[in-house]
This record gives structure tokens, sequence and C-alpha cells, in this order.
């Protein structure tokens, strides 16, 4: 599938702490919504320590997650001149 335009950064390197080596974190990418991500520019790309290889990556932080979900679902909406029903109706769950 193809991958869309990033909601947050095309530039290949960490959206918080500015590193080059980097991993492409999808913001919605389980129950199958990853190609969904892929396809709407729901991913941001993350350096390893911020994705998954420490305790304050996306995916053991819970407000990290928190933050890039309600983030993105809003700028998912503004981009696309869409609401938040719009986005459940696409994503099958809201998260503002």
């Amino acid at each position: 599938m193809a991958r869309g335009m990033s909601l947050y950064s095309e530039e290949r390197e960490c959206f918080i702490c500015h590193s080059p080596q980097v991993h492409l974190h999808h913001i919605y990418g389980g129950h199958g919504r990853r190609p969904i991500s892929d396809r709407e520019g729901c991913w941001v790309y993350l350096c390893p320590a911020h994705h998954n290889m420490s305790d304050f990556g996306v995916h053991f932080d819970h407000k990290l997650d928190k933050f890039f979900k309600e983030d993105c679902e809003r700028r998912w909406c503004e981009r696309n001149g869409k609401s938040p029903d719009d986005f459940r109706e696409l994503f099958g769950i809201n998260y503002i």
C-alpha cells in the first residue's frame, strides 16, 4: 500500500529529538489500522529510544502514545476538513 505524506514531517529524523537514526511509527497501528495509518499519513519518524527501545518510547509511555493519538486525529481532521465523527468512521475509534 502506498504511504501517504506524514501529518508530522517527511524529514527522516526523530520528531522529538531530531536524531537521524529513525524507525517509522504508525500512530494507529493495531486492530488492522496500520494500512489506514499509512495511507492517511498517520505516522511519524521516531528514534529507537522514542519508539520502542526505552521506557520513555511511545510503545511504553502512555502519555506520549495518547499525545500522538489525540494530536494526529486533530491534524487529520484539519488537513481533510473533516470531523471527529468522520475520523471514527474511517478508523473505528476516536481519541478526542
